[in-house]
């Protein structure tokens, strides 16, 4: 028999909200996380406009000293949100087995502000240790934590929680851009099913609001240029769209298989039953436009979740609010829903949250897991002048009431790879 899978805990630090409760709540309120960059002087760009975390502060994460070099902005919002995961999740870790608890966490690399390399450029002791292949400047870790400073790994943050949590089972990162954390959600998944695990702490976190980032999607078209008005810049499937919004934060969701949460009496939030994966073999920076790829990815996870598109209440859009993405990501739904893809209500979080590139299919999840609990719909925002070519139904503006037993949550990422998600109600069947 198959091992079910259940979510019992959930975290978040996001552009509405420090934890999911206000994240959520703002969501409810059709609010915009959008605003103008504050994290570097972007004055000078032709992007001013972005998703901040704003008001977090780290005191209370309680980061042991000599992890502390090594924590970066994305890491501490995936220590804030697991922290709540585990209280919502009422965990005494201490009764857990750690060789059967494991990580599986959707980063990237994390891309460090323009002073960084700056910096390290004009430290003439460090340049002629690295030409002289001296090691010697290394030799204080606080030196050495320079180095770490200008590029971090991917893993590093599921190596502190592990190192933090005592997780002595699998723990892996996934880095496929903005289908990280969706991907790692079903690796956390098939962990759990193979017995692998019996418990998974599972989501993602990125923060790359830098001059880099700013700079290169920019420089690709990729980003919108409506500064005069960040509230609403962010527009998917509207026909005066013009790009997405980089944003940031982080989403932890804690998974179990059922029997482990039921002898520990967990409260259920939902079961996590579907997923699916594929890779668009098309091009790097766009999607195709007929849906290829996304399409495939749906339909492997109902496949997975066994159940029809005709059980899928909610789509929890990929979204981003670009030309093609949003046109791609309609004529794939059409593909796989037929019909009944006029009937089903859509929506992307993106409107007000942004674009959290490797956290967000984590949130995304984590919203449509509350979309089933509270049988309401998240609206998309900024939904004006409807695109003839995306001609569904995006939930617009506001909130919307809804019995929602099953969700479909998607996540498209840059350079082709495609996540999708099922989770249902919860049933003691």
């Amino acid at each position: 028999m198959a091992r079910r899978i259940v979510i019992t805990g959930l975290g978040a630090v996001t552009p509405l909200g420090l934890n999911l409760e206000t994240t959520w709540e703002n969501l409810m309120k059709s609010k915009s996380g959008i605003d103008y960059i504050s994290i570097f002087d972007a004055s000078s760009f032709p992007v001013k406009i972005a998703a901040e975390v704003k008001g977090f502060e780290d005191a209370a994460l309680d980061i042991p000293e000599e992890l502390e070099p090594f924590a970066g902005r994305s890491t501490k919002f995936a220590l804030s949100a697991c922290k709540e995961a585990i209280q919502h999740a009422g965990l005494n870790l201490d009764t857990l087995d750690p060789t059967m608890f494991g990580i599986s966490l959707g980063g990237n690399e994390e891309t460090s502000k323009l002073s960084d390399f700056s910096n390290a450029y004009r430290d003439d002791n460090l340049l002629s240790s690295l030409q002289n292949r001296d090691l010697s400047y290394f030799s204080d870790s606080k030196d050495l934590a320079k180095i770490w400073a200008v590029r971090r790994c991917a893993h590093t943050t599921a190596n502190i929680l592990s190192i933090l949590y005592n997780i002595q089972g699998p723990v892996s990162t996934s880095s496929t851009a903005c289908a990280s954390s969706a991907q790692a959600i079903g690796k956390a998944m098939r962990m759990i099913e193979y017995g692998d695990a019996d418990i998974m702490i599972t989501g993602g976190s990125d923060s790359i609001i830098t001059e880099f980032s700013v700079a290169g999607f920019g420089l690709l078209g990729a980003l919108s240029k409506n500064n005069d008005h960040p509230e609403s810049a962010s527009k998917p499937f509207d026909l005066k769209r013009d790009g997405f919004i980089l944003g940031e934060g982080a989403g932890i969701l804690i998974m179990e298989e059922l029997e482990h949460a039921q002898a520990r009496g967990a409260n259920i939030i939902a079961e996590i039953t579907g997923f699916g994966s594929s890779s668009n073999a098309y091009r790097i920076t766009d999607s195709p436009p007929d849906g290829r790829g996304a399409d495939q990815s749906m339909r492997s996870a109902l496949e997975d979740a066994g159940i029809s598109p005709e059980d899928i209440n909610y789509i929890n859009a990929h979204g981003t609010s670009t030309l093609v993405n949003d046109r791609s990501e309609t004529q794939a739904i059409k593909k796989v829903f037929g019909d009944s893809a006029y009937g089903t209500p859509i929506s992307s979080n993106k409107s007000m949250l942004g674009h959290l590139i490797a956290s967000a299919g984590t949130i995304e999840l984590i919203v449509s897991t509350m979309t089933i609990q509270k049988n309401l719909i998240p609206p998309t925002i900024n939904y004006e002048t409807p695109d003839p070519d995306c001609d569904l139904d995006y939930v617009p503006n506001e909130p919307r009431s809804y019995n929602v037993d099953a969700v479909l949550s998607n996540s498209f990422a840059f350079g082709g790879q495609n996540a999708s998600l099922v989770v249902e109600r919860y049933y003691d069947a």
